[in-house]
């Protein structure tokens, strides 16, 4: 799925962006499959759906030098046992045999699900919520992770941390898009 299109207002709604890639929607087999790896601990998921992104980010010709996962609170970490953008993150690296920016983008404060909010209180849930704790990114591109992108809210606000820690272009990137 294309979200950098001139006709879809994505560039005035996420303006650190570059561009947002998924590889399917969000229905069906890919619904079910991630839901089994991000709430019920299926980690060995992960591979095949990083497969499935990996694939659909060739064939577009998209790449970047650095891959870096959306994190999560170390508090939703604790709960759930792992990060699902990690463990697609680390998988992804190792299929486009890419590696990973010398730092960490972390999840400054705690914030709300994100499920079944609208896009307003989407962007104001996780504005200003990351920043970069690393190596200057040197106008690098760089690839951000997660699962599922909605509104590309979360992908954004990450982007924007990026950037202002000097990256060049920032691609959000998840195995599915929700469509609205």
């Amino acid at each position: 799925m294309d979200s950098a299109r001139r006709d879809c207002g994505c560039r005035a709604r996420l303006p650190s962006l570059t561009r947002l890639r998924s590889a399917v929607v969000y229905e069906g087999p890919a619904e079910a499959a991630i839901h089994r790896f991000k709430y019920e601990g299926w980690r060995r998921l992960a591979r095949p759906l990083a497969q499935l992104l990996a694939e659909r980010l060739v064939v577009e010709g998209v790449s970047a030098p650095w891959v870096v996962a959306v994190p999560l609170h170390p508090s939703r970490r604790r709960q759930r046992g792992f990060n699902q953008a990690d463990l697609l993150a680390a998988e992804l690296r190792r299929i486009l045999v890419v590696g990973a920016p010398g730092g960490e983008l972390v999840r400054t404060r705690p914030t709300p699900p994100q499920v079944g909010q609208d896009r307003r209180t989407r962007h104001a849930n996780v504005k200003d919520a990351f920043l970069w704790r690393g190596l200057a990114l040197a106008g690098e591109s760089i690839l951000v992770v997660d699962d599922v992108a909605t509104t590309g809210a979360t992908l954004d606000a990450c982007a924007k941390a990026l950037r202002q820690a000097g990256s060049g272009p920032v691609t959000g990137v998840s195995v599915a898009r929700v469509t609205v």
